[in-house]
């Protein structure tokens, strides 16, 4: 232990000795405390800019999923005298046009259904094929195919398994060839097979469960045994392809396999969810099958628009009996007095999308009206406005706010003196005005606002009108109170006005496109001056991800942490010094103290 380390605290002397160095120590430590203040300064600056940058993000996707958007700034509204017969819906493309709609007949889609009921019994359609075989009218249509196992023997043996899997059937007889020729028996077992010497020699014991065999008598090496899948009914299956025609002509052709443990409803699911455009369904009242196209219309010029086709098609001919047909029909209808067709009941006409629910009667007709949605333009613009306006003034708060240079961060020791009320309102004073006359802020505010005063020169003259080429012009303006800073005011007839003469044209003026500012919409032009000051205050103050190596404060901070540290080890050696001092004061006096009683006591005794 150093002898610096060890503190009188005034035993000799009768000083307070702690109390002294502490308020040396106090002044010491003054400049540290600036210090720390400074840094702390800097944090509230860096969390104040990484605020204005949170706000200049939200303004900029609100600009992008607001009025930047040609389906927001040019909707149109689609009205029909009547949705039962006719729906419609508009795009931002389509013009102001009226259509008149008569004579609807919708389209259909071709189906084919069972001629007769297909069962002669309750038949259950959530259970497997090969259980409900039997309560099929016609099954002749149902031919089970399955798979045919073979194995070799390496060696003399009477024991076997074969593939090692578990079989729910079996048939009466097994091959064995190779080393003997021979058919056996096949004796079902649970469990394990007699012990030798009791077996039948002609017999085959096999265990289902596990797919193990054992012979009556040892098979000759290299012996097959092979195993024919007709009757094993956990490996039976049916093969069939679908074809469906689509409205290009092309062939849709779809493979399925379906083994017997598959449920009826489960097969036509299995149909359902495949891209052959087919719907399946078993009906239980009518005991029938119903296939339908999923598409309407006539798709295949009169040939079958629904196939069954290849090994096991009989399945659907015969044991389901679809054999009753119902072609397909496009939809028919009269537009503004021109008799035409469709394949769908849904179609699209110059970016209006047009829905036939109904057919109409005689004498009965549809009108249709698409218009620009004025209200609904109108609200995006003033949305747009508003965060504008608050934007700017979230900025104007920072850049206007009172500072209070009295005011300075709290020292701990500060802090433990207050209140927890008395250090929030002080505080609330010292981190105001941090950001006041900014000249970054300034300078991004005054590109947003210049941005916003210019013309528009739009490209194509074909989209826009001269007169639309300035805010002013569709009824948005600076507020002539000063304190609003900027802030805009709209003038709603105006802008109404402006909306319903030319939607494209007010469309153009905020998003037109072009490789000159000047060619650019305001909106754009926004987004542009937001970015660039976006990045200009990450530089300065960075972001959460960013470290504080990375931007211009943080490098501040660590200059600062490296003083900190450098002063506080000159602290620590000062304050070692001055306890140094002390403690050889309190040895001299000490020292003195006994040299004194010494002579007092010397005194005593000799006078």
């Amino acid at each position: 232990m150093s002898v610096n380390s060890i503190k009188f605290t005034g035993l000799a002397s009768g000083l307070d000795t702690q109390s002294i160095v502490d308020s040396l120590m106090k002044v010491q430590r003054m400049p540290l405390d600036k210090l720390k203040q400074q840094k702390q300064i800097l944090e509230w600056q860096r969390d104040n800019y990484r605020t204005m940058n949170a706000k200049l993000k939200e303004f900029d996707t609100f600009i992008f999923e607001g009025i930047s958007k040609q389906s927001n700034m040019m909707k149109r509204t689609a009205v029909s005298s009547n949705k039962d017969i006719v729906s419609v819906s508009a795009k931002a493309n389509a013009g102001n046009v009226s259509y008149n709609i008569s004579d609807v007949v919708m389209a259909k889609s071709a189906k084919v259904q069972s001629a007769n009921k297909i069962s002669n019994s309750t038949l259950d359609p959530t259970k497997s094929l090969l259980s409900q075989q039997s309560k099929l009218s016609d099954d002749s249509g149902i031919q089970w195919k399955g798979e045919s196992f073979s194995q070799t023997l390496t060696g003399q043996g009477d024991e076997i398994y074969l593939g090692g899997t578990s079989l729910s059937g079996f048939p009466d007889s097994i091959t064995v060839t190779g080393g003997t020729d021979k058919t056996f028996k096949v004796q079902l077992i649970e469990g394990d097979a007699p012990e030798k010497g009791t077996r039948a020699a002609d017999t085959v014991y096999v265990n289902p469960a596990t797919g193990k065999m054992t012979f009556g008598e040892i098979l000759p090496e290299n012996s097959t045994v092979t195993v024919s899948g007709d009757n094993l009914k956990k490996n039976s299956y049916i093969e069939f392809d679908i074809q469906t025609t689509n409205e290009d002509g092309t062939k849709n052709k779809q493979s399925f396999k379906i083994d017997g443990s598959t449920s009826l409803n489960s097969m036509f699911s299995k149909i359902n969810s495949s891209n052959v455009g087919i719907s399946m369904f078993y009906d239980t009242g009518t005991d029938k099958v119903v296939a339908q196209r999923t598409d309407t219309g006539i798709l295949n010029n009169g040939a079958e628009e629904i196939e069954f086709l290849g090994k096991d098609a009989e399945f659907f001919t015969k044991t389901l009996i679809l054999t009753e047909k119902t072609a397909g029909s496009d939809a028919e209808f009269t537009i503004n007095g021109l008799k035409t067709t469709r394949k769908s009941n849904t179609f699209t006409m110059n970016d209006v999308t047009f829905n036939l629910n109904k057919n109409t009667t005689a004498g009965e007709s549809v009108n249709v009206n698409i218009q620009t949605d004025t209200d609904s333009i109108f609200d995006t613009i003033k949305s747009f406005v508003d965060k504008y306006n608050e934007t700017i003034g979230a900025v104007n708060t920072e850049l206007t706010a009172q500072r209070y240079s009295a005011f300075q961060p709290l020292t701990e020791e500060q802090k433990a003196a207050m209140g927890e009320k008395e250090i929030e309102q002080w505080e609330e004073k010292a981190k105001s005005g941090l950001l006041k006359r900014d000249p970054l802020l300034t300078s991004g505010l005054n590109k947003m606002r210049n941005s916003l005063y210019a013309s528009v020169t739009v490209n194509d003259k074909t989209k826009t009108i001269e007169k639309y080429n300035q805010l002013a012009e569709i009824g948005i303006t600076t507020s002539k109170d000063y304190l609003e800073r900027g802030k805009l005011e709209i003038n709603e007839d105006k802008l109404k006005a402006a909306i319903e003469d030319n939607p494209e044209a007010v469309y153009q003026l905020f998003m037109a496109d072009g490789p000159t500012t000047d060619q650019q919409g305001l909106a754009r032009r926004l987004r542009t001056d937001i970015s660039d000051t976006m990045k200009q205050i990450e530089e300065k103050a960075g972001n959460t991800f960013k470290t504080e190596y990375n931007y211009t404060i943080g490098k501040d901070m660590l200059r600062i942490d490296d003083n900190i540290e450098s002063m506080e080890y000159r602290l620590k050696q000062i304050e070692d010094r001055y306890w140094a001092q002390y403690n050889a004061m309190e040895k001299a006096i000490q020292k003195l103290n006994n040299q004194s009683s010494q002579l007092t006591g010397f005194f005593a005794q000799n006078g």
